[in-house]
């Protein structure tokens, strides 16, 4: 299993007004999505909706280590996700 954790260099934050994004993509494909945003959408229901996800993701690094798959984690910092 190859994770990449992917959020924001300081200039595309500073350039988006200080808002970040963090993304986690699991072998390529994008899992997990938080950002960010203006203080009303700030809650599990809009910015927030993909920590739902979490124990599934976990369910999912366990399984891949029960079946012997490696696994990789990468953290990048980039200035557009």
């Amino acid at each position: 299993m190859k994770i990449e954790m992917l959020s924001l260099t300081e200039e595309a934050v500073e350039k988006r007004d200080y808002c970040n994004i963090l993304v986690i993509k699991i072998d390529g494909k994008k899992e997990f999505s938080v950002y960010d945003g203006e203080p009303e959408d700030a809650n599990l229901y809009r910015n927030f909706n993909d920590c739902w996800k979490i124990t599934d993701l976990m369910k999912k690094a366990y399984q891949a280590g029960v079946n012997g798959e490696p696994f990789e984690v990468t953290d990048k910092l980039v200035d557009e996700i």
